[in-house]
């Protein structure tokens, strides 16, 4: 029989667990705690994990303590022992979620939950996406959160810190990223943040994102560009020549995507970062300068490149974005004129890259007389990248 037992907040004892731990032949926990136990074993999670198998013939309790890793490595467990049908007990204790969201008066159903323990990158997909998001920090959590936030202002979310739960010296109170920046948090601490903000539509009208006159993708063609980058969430996407921003602005909104988005434009750069705004694009980067040279100092490798401008200077180095693309990546390419396209078709031929090519072209009729409104012809290629190898 595998008991596991949260170990609730506060120091690393087992002052919280309600057990006779005497009824156990073997106790396994975090190395962190303090114990004068004689059957306790305590290790890093990985060693601990294959003791624990090795002696499910025994009577075992599993503390958990709040470190992410030993939770994660709880479910990990769990599987092993319903896989195998290894009868198994679980014992909640109280955590600072639950314990949080009480203090504010908080519906865990209005909740998002993400960890930034020992993590670089957000959770988009649950990030700020109901009206509360409860975050488990490390020490980094603050300048990352200030990041992915440059494009909200200060009354767009509050948030509640929740520092050393369970200790004499506790906190449930208001702050400010900045006020966090400048007099970090005591370990262990927990954010709860409530969004103030309303989402707008997945695809934005033409009049709600600043454009200068035809430097914007039509509704239509922005649709069936992002549906052609096959985008899901977490990715990284280029946007390079954004014009508008409204591809990049679009592609976080449906799909919550990380925008890195190169203009050169200063005029159009200062649009963008008022659409941005608008619109509460989370994650996103903008860059301005030429794109050819600005995205060789960018360090990610991107998931997604859309290259919907630059100019030539872009299109003759279509095979080098190719090269930077992820492994499984994809790049598509919008082009109104022949001689640009021809240009990209040249490179990637001599690049020997494999690409497709589509022809995207729609008419519209103005509503009182039903003449036809022109459009311009639109080409697209497409470039699939798998395992570093072409791929059609």
């Amino acid at each position: 029989m595998v008991t596991i037992a949260g170990s609730g907040m506060g120091g690393y004892n087992f002052n919280n667990i309600n057990l006779d731990f005497s009824k156990f032949d073997m106790i396994f926990c975090d190395k962190n705690y303090k114990t004068d136990l004689k059957n306790v074993i305590q290790d890093d999670f990985k060693p601990l994990k294959e003791a624990i198998l090795k002696n499910l013939d025994k009577e075992i309790l599993y503390i958990v303590s709040g470190s992410p890793t030993f939770f994660s490595g709880a479910l990990l467990i769990l599987n092993i022992l319903k896989k195998e049908n290894i009868a198994f007990k679980i014992i909640d204790n109280t955590s600072s979620l639950n314990y949080m969201l009480a203090y504010a008066g908080v519906a865990l159903v209005k909740t998002g939950i993400i960890t930034l323990h020992g993590k670089t990158t957000i959770d988009l997909e649950s990030f700020l996406t109901k009206e509360y998001t409860f975050v488990v920090c490390d020490e980094n959590t603050p300048k990352l959160l200030k990041e992915a936030t440059s494009n909200l202002n200060d009354k767009d979310f509050n948030i509640i810190l929740g520092q050393q739960l369970g200790y004499e010296d506790e906190k449930n109170v208001s702050v400010s990223l900045d006020n966090m920046l400048k007099n970090p948090p005591k370990m262990p601490f927990s954010l709860l943040i409530k969004r103030n903000f309303k989402t707008l539509p997945t695809i934005s009208s033409e009049d709600s994102i600043e454009h200068e006159n035809g430097m914007i993708t039509k509704s239509y063609k922005r649709h069936l560009s992002l549906q052609n980058l096959d985008l899901q969430p977490n990715l990284v996407l280029w946007d390079i020549g954004a014009g508008s921003g409204s591809i990049s602005i679009d592609a976080y909104k449906r799909y919550r995507v990380k925008t890195l988005l190169f203009e050169k434009n200063i005029k159009r750069s200062k649009m963008i970062k008022n659409s941005l705004c608008t619109h509460k694009i989370l994650n996103s980067k903008l860059y301005t300068g030429e794109a050819s040279e600005l995205y060789k100092k960018e360090k990610s490798a991107p998931d997604r490149i859309f290259v919907g401008g630059g100019g030539v200077k872009v299109i003759s180095e279509l095979d080098y974005l190719y090269s930077r693309l992820a492994d499984g990546g994809l790049m598509v390419a919008n082009f109104v004129t022949l001689e640009h396209l021809n240009t990209a078709i040249n490179v990637l031929k001599k690049a020997d890259i494999e690409f497709n090519i589509k022809s995207i072209s729609l008419t519209t009729y103005k509503t009182n007389l039903l003449m036809p409104e022109p459009q311009r012809v639109m080409f697209q290629i497409i470039v699939k990248k798998y395992n570093g190898k072409k791929d059609d």
